[in-house]
Parts: C-alpha cells; structure tokens; sequence
C-alpha cells in the first residue's frame, strides 16, 4: 500500500481505534472486535512527523536503493533464477505449518519464542538507552517478527538449506529513539531548551534567591539540588507561543514521568516550594535533561 502522509496517519488513527477496544456502537451495544489477521506494508519516503502513538505502531525500515545493497546486479540475477520455485516454497512451508500444529507443538513453540523475543528486547532497549519509556508496542511488533524468522529458520534447518536466509537484523533502537523525540513531553522540554538557550526564558540559579531576569526574559523555573523546578503553566505558555502543542500541560507532565524524567510529589505531579515568601506548585526535572549537570546551588 501506498499513501501519502496524511491520508495514512488517518488510516492508521481510525484503524488504532477500532481494533480490539471494546467500545460500544452508537446503540450502547459491545461492537465486535475484528483483530488484525495482516501486516499492512507500506513504501513511502519519510516517516510520520508528530505522532508517537502511530509510529509505535509501526515498524519502519530504512531501505538504500537496489543499486547500493548489490551494485553489480548478483544478488538480483541469483534471486530472479529461484522466482518460478517461490510458489512451490511457499506450499511446502504452508505444509510444514499445518504439520506442526496438528502435532500440537507450534502453538507452545510460538508462544515461548515471542516470549523469550520479548524478553530479549526489553533486555536490548535497556542496556542501550539511558532511559526506558513506554515501549511495549514496539517491543511486541518486533518479538511477532523475530519468532516468524525463527519459524522459516525451523523450516530451512530440515532441509539443510538455512544458509539461503538473510542473516537477522533489526532497527528496533532506532524506532524507539524516533518515538521518543516525537513524544509531546520530548518536544516540549527540546523547545523549552532553545528558548533558555536564546535567552527568551530563564531558569533562575536559586529557589530561596531567584533575582530578576534580564529584561524581556521571563522566568520559568528554578534551579535547586540537582533538580530543575519547572512553573508548568508558564513554561507551557512560552512554548505555546512558538509551536502550538497538541497536549495539555497534564498531559505533558504525565509523559514527562512516564520517561522518569519528572519526579512527582506524593499524589500529585507537582511539587510544593516556597518561592519569594509564597508556595508554588512546581514540576521537578531531573537537571541533566536541561544540559546542567553540576550546576546545582549549595
């Protein structure tokens, strides 16, 4: 399938939406739920901008053109040789499956290869990202297509001809980083980050002695062991002024803890400071995600 960006984004919304919720029908009656029986494949030449709950969703492949995977054109001649054989590949396969499963293994086998997939995943994403967000989507896609390639091996492996499949790859670091730099909370702090950096906003050196700001700067939060206090309302109003954001400042927060990057109060995701005499409500970011590791006032 192709489409262009927009058209696709709204294919894959409505899709999301309407698979496997249990929402009710415009009669108050349970709507039936049709799950995915296909992987949809699409071609296209950039990826969806804005939109982290599509992009988990997905699972994109950077592909370089044919000419610079195989510039001499070998792989393409020795690929268009096995084409009339691939229809008959793909019935012995078929036939294998079947045989598995009236045998009552593959059901287990699949389960405990996505299992362990997803483990492996989680284990991967881990030890590679500083962070660990909400990554189940991705990690599931990835498992699903990881236990299908160790099924075709299983096949391969019985004919003796598992040197015929491509070695395993994946991009799944990749993907979550993308995800993450779309993640409203990631873009908000990105942008509050170039304001600070243009001198628009401050981030005062003290909670008990802010001081004034320059001139046309506006304070927008406060440094204090080791934390950043951010004034959620304000600090949102400034980014609104520069790029409008889809989320409320709640919203933003929540994402903000998800990604252990906000450190929440008892039962609320702010935390109370005294600040010129008055308490103030204020969000607590960890420093080092505003480049101010070290910076923190005795």
């Amino acid at each position: 399938i192709y489409a262009d960006e927009r058209t696709f984004t709204r294919f894959l919304q409505s899709y999301s939406r309407g698979m496997g919720r249990g929402r009710l029908t415009r009669e108050a009656k349970i709507r039936q739920e049709r799950p995915c029986r296909g992987h949809i494949l699409s071609t296209g030449e950039t990826t969806i901008e804005g939109e982290a709950s599509v992009l988990s969703r997905m699972i994109v492949l950077e592909i370089p053109p044919w000419e610079a995977r195989d510039p001499a054109g070998q792989a393409l001649m020795r690929a268009d040789e096995q084409r009339e054989a691939l229809s008959g590949f793909t019935a012995r396969f078929i036939q294998w499956i079947a045989s598995q499963a009236d045998s009552d293994t593959l059901a287990k086998q699949l389960a405990a290869g996505f299992e362990q997939n997803a483990r492996d995943y989680q284990d991967k994403l881990r030890g590679k990202l500083e962070r660990q967000a909400h990554t189940g989507r991705m990690v599931q896609n990835w498992a699903v297509l990881a236990t299908v390639y160790q099924l075709l091996h299983d096949f391969l492996l019985e004919l003796r001809a598992d040197s015929l499949l491509p070695v395993w790859q994946d991009s799944i670091v990749e993907t979550v980083q993308g995800v993450q730099q779309e993640r409203a909370g990631q873009i908000f702090l990105n942008l509050l980050g170039q304001l600070v950096a243009g001198g628009q906003c401050v981030i005062a050196d003290s909670l008990r002695n802010p001081g004034d700001p320059a001139p046309g700067a506006t304070i927008i939060g406060y440094r204090d062991q080791g934390f950043v206090y951010l004034l959620p309302e304000i600090a949102y109003r400034e980014v609104s002024k520069i790029q409008p954001l889809k989320f409320t400042a709640h919203a933003i927060g929540s994402q903000l803890k998800e990604d252990g990057i906000l450190i929440p109060g008892n039962s609320n995701l702010s935390v109370q400071r005294t600040v010129r005499g008055g308490v103030v409500r204020l969000w607590r970011i960890k420093s080092e995600n505003f480049g101010c590791e070290g910076c923190e006032t005795d």
